[in-house]
C-alpha cells in the first residue's frame, strides 16, 4: 500500500501542478487581453457584426474557430477572429460574425397608364373583326352598330333616340350596367386573348364570364369582342339572365360597350369560365395584369 501511494503522488502531482501553472497563464492573459478585445469588438459591431450574439457562445478553440469560420463564409458571412489569451499552445478566440447583407429587391417599375381609347377607334377595330354591313354613322342615329349576324355589337348606352327597335339594346345596356348582374372583371391583352385562341385550337366551345357558366359565348366571338375592345381593365355586366353581355372597357368612354348574346346552344360540360382562362394564360403565357 505504501508503494502505491508514492508512485500515486510521483505520477500524478506534476500533471496537477502544470495544469495549475497553465490555468493561472492563461487567467492573467485573458484578464489583461479582454479589454482590449472588446474594443476591437465593439468597433466591428459599428460595422454591422452581431457581436452581443456571438459573445454569449463564449470564447472557444482557434482550431474549432476556424473551422466554424470555412462554414459561415461559404453560406456568405463575413467572420473575424478576435484572440484573447493562449491555452496551452492554442489560441483562444472569439469568433465574430456579420450576416450576408439582403439583396435589395427592385421596385416594380409602375406601369405606364394607357392612353384613353376613342369611340372611333373602338369602331375602327370592330370593322376589322367583324364583317359588317352597318354604316358607322349608325351609332349616332341608332345607338348600334352590329355584325351581319346580329350576334356581336356596338352599344352606345346613353343614346335614347333612333326610330328603330335597336334602342331596346341601349335600354338594356343602362340596366347592365347601373342595376344589372356583374359577371367579370379582367385585365385584356394580347396574352389573353392568345390564351382563348390556344384554347379555341384544342376545341374548346364556349367561354363564360361568370362562375356560374350561365352566360356562355362562342370562344371564337369572345376572342373577337376582346379583340375589338382593346387592351385594358374589362368589366363585364348582363341585365339579367338572358343577356346580352356587356362588356366595358375602362380606357373608352363609359357609354360605350361591345355586347355579345349568350349561346342558348352551348354545353356547361364544354363551357369554360373566365378564371379558367385567366389560370390558363398565366401558366403557359405569363399572363399577368399590370399593377
Amino acid at each position: 500500500m505504501g508503494s502505491y501511494k508514492a508512485r500515486s503522488w510521483t505520477t500524478y502531482q506534476p500533471m496537477r501542478s502544470t495544469l495549475h501553472v497553465v490555468h493561472e497563464v492563461f487567467r492573467r492573459e485573458w484578464e489583461a487581453n479582454f479589454d482590449s478585445a472588446m474594443d476591437k469588438a465593439r468597433q466591428l459591431e459599428k460595422q454591422g457584426f452581431l457581436v452581443e450574439e456571438c459573445l454569449q457562445k463564449g470564447a472557444m478553440m482557434e482550431s474549432k474557430a476556424k473551422q466554424l469560420s470555412k462554414q459561415l463564409q461559404e453560406k456568405g458571412f463575413q467572420v473575424e477572429l478576435i484572440p484573447v489569451a493562449k491555452w496551452g499552445k492554442e489560441q483562444a478566440v472569439f469568433l465574430i460574425y456579420k450576416p450576408p447583407e439582403k439583396p435589395v429587391e427592385p421596385k416594380p417599375t409602375p406601369s405606364k397608364p394607357l392612353k384613353p381609347l376613342t369611340t372611333q377607334q373602338i369602331i375602327q377595330n370592330f370593322y376589322k373583326t367583324f364583317k359588317v354591313d352597318d354604316d358607322p354613322s349608325m351609332l349616332g342615329t341608332e345607338g348600334v352598330i352590329m355584325d351581319k349576324q346580329h350576334m356581336v355589337g356596338i352599344v352606345d348606352i346613353a343614346f335614347t333616340g333612333g326610330t328603330t327597335g335597336r334602342v331596346v339594346v341601349c335600354e338594356r345596356g343602362r340596366k347592365a350596367k347601373q342595376s344589372g348582374l356583374k359577371l367579370a372583371e379582367f385585365y385584356n391583352n394580347a396574352k389573353l386573348r392568345a390564351t382563348l385562341l390556344h384554347l379555341e385550337r384544342l376545341k374548346h366551345k364556349w367561354v363564360s364570364p361568370d362562375s356560374r357558366k350561365d352566360f356562355p359565348i362562342q370562344i371564337t366571338m369572345l376572342r373577337k369582342v376582346l379583340r375589338a375592345l382593346d387592351d385594358g381593365p374589362i368589366t363585364a355586366y348582363a341585365p339579367d339572365q338572358d343577356g346580352p353581355v356587356f362588356f366595358f372597357n375602362e380606357r373608352a368612354p363609359s357609354n360605350i360597350s361591345v355586347a355579345c348574346v349568350k349561346d342558348y346552344n352551348a354545353q356547361s360540360l364544354d363551357t369554360d369560365t373566365m378564371d379558367y382562362v385567366i389560370d390558363i394564360a398565366k401558366s403557359v403565357y405569363g399572363y399577368k395584369p399590370p399593377q
